[in-house]
């Protein structure tokens, strides 16, 4: 056999791997896409912010596939979902290790891949349970999927480990507001915050929303 017909062999198995496992999260996507994530909250950020619920944006959205691929729209891109199956295999890998979790939990949270973060995100919290920020985006994941009860749940937890966790904070004001509809729980959860911290970002836009017209806009 010659040795480019090989080479051409092993780059379209690869191909067809890769395809396989995004098709492996279709149906979860499909449903998980029409969920829009919070304007307040946002997912987590590898880089600058590696603390969950901050306002600047997540990960970021799916980018596209490889030269000469074309991907269903709103899949995660080749590149993406390589990433993905490193980090799960790793994770097997080192069953001890919660950091290839946590990484693949922040993956699929910048997907919009909601209950596949969730599971990530739960599994690195059982192998280190005071990660804040795990747990804060775990919240976030839950109040994307509509679960606001068990968001704040969580964020409630967070702050038992860190109680001047400021992400955290916001984020309950957020759910409380858009979630669970509490207008006193917010207006508590923004006066901690603010005592904190008045120059929080965002937390100046939230007051007007606290105010009489939040009461209507809640409800």
């Amino acid at each position: 056999m010659k040795k480019e017909t090989v080479i051409t062999a092993v780059v379209f198995l690869a191909i067809g791997f890769l395809a396989g496992y995004i098709y492996d999260s279709e149906r979860n996507w499909s449903r998980q896409e029409q969920l829009p994530a919070s304007a307040g909250i946002s997912g987590p950020s590898e880089a600058a912010t590696p603390s969950s619920g901050t306002l600047a944006q997540g990960g970021g959205s799916a980018g596209a596939g490889a030269p000469g691929q074309t991907l269903p729209p709103g899949h995660p891109s080749l590149e993406t979902a390589a990433q993905m199956k490193d980090l799960e295999e790793q994770a097997s890998r080192n069953p001890t290790d919660p950091d290839p979790p946590r990484k693949l939990a922040n993956l699929f949270f910048d997907q919009h891949m909601f209950e596949q973060a969730a599971t990530w995100y739960l599994r690195a919290l059982t192998l280190n349970p005071n990660d804040v920020s795990a747990r804060t985006d775990l919240g976030t994941a839950y109040f994307n999927l509509g679960r606001s009860a068990d968001a704040l749940a969580e964020y409630n937890q967070s702050l038992k480990t860190d109680p001047t966790h400021e992400p955290t904070m916001y984020n309950i004001i957020i759910v409380n507001l858009e979630g669970t509809h509490d207008l006193k729980a917010a207006r508590a959860a923004w006066e901690k915050l603010n005592q904190r911290d008045p120059n929080y970002t965002g937390l100046a836009a939230l007051k007007d929303r606290l105010g009489t017209g939040a009461e209507t806009e809640t409800r």
